[in-house]
């Protein structure tokens, strides 16, 4: 059985936009292969631009129906409103603990979207080993993940919350 995938509303929605924008391009390229790439080759040697267009529409119609499949596993989560536990939208502080005395801290921002590699704040998915670690958890809790064959520890520092300054238009950091 598949893992579940764990989406909010707008991540969900966004899922649903790239499937439609894959088959845009998977359309796109079917009106190029049937108008222009079909008539690069002589009739008498082979096509290498329809042969390209071939390949990159097997490309699309694969990635297409993963993509779908996916569509069966995904679970649309919404935040609990408990203000104890570590949820979607949460910016978090955590250290990671490699050994006793080798730790580090990190902090980002819990999402069931997609995360954006230009937030102002890293972002993590739920779905991540480390997202998935803290999902739910409190403060102060330990968590442990899982990437390829290492096990990882990490304690649960301080959810950060940040206040808008009206006058100055800045955000000022609150903890919790």
């Amino acid at each position: 059985m598949e893992e579940k995938i764990k989406l909010n509303r707008q991540g969900y929605e966004d899922y649903l936009k790239a499937i439609a924008e894959k088959e845009k391009q998977l359309s796109d390229l079917r009106m190029y292969k049937g108008k222009d790439a079909i008539f690069q080759g002589d009739n008498w040697h082979d096509n290498p631009t329809l042969y390209q267009a071939e390949l990159q529409e097997k490309s699309f119609m694969v990635e297409i129906a993963e993509m779908r499949k996916k569509l069966q596993n995904i679970e649309i989560v919404e935040s609990l409103g408990d203000e104890e536990l570590i949820d979607i939208g949460d910016i978090v502080k955590v250290d990671i603990i490699f050994s006793e005395d080798d730790r580090e801290e990190e902090m980002f921002k819990l999402v069931a979207t997609t995360p954006s590699f230009s937030a102002e704040i890293q972002e993590v998915s739920i779905n991540s080993p480390i997202g998935d670690a803290i999902y739910h958890k409190k403060v102060g809790e330990m968590a442990t993940y899982k990437v390829q064959d290492r096990t990882f520890t990490l304690q649960i520092k301080e959810k950060v919350v940040f206040g808008l300054d009206q006058e100055k238009g800045i955000s000022r950091k609150k903890t919790k």
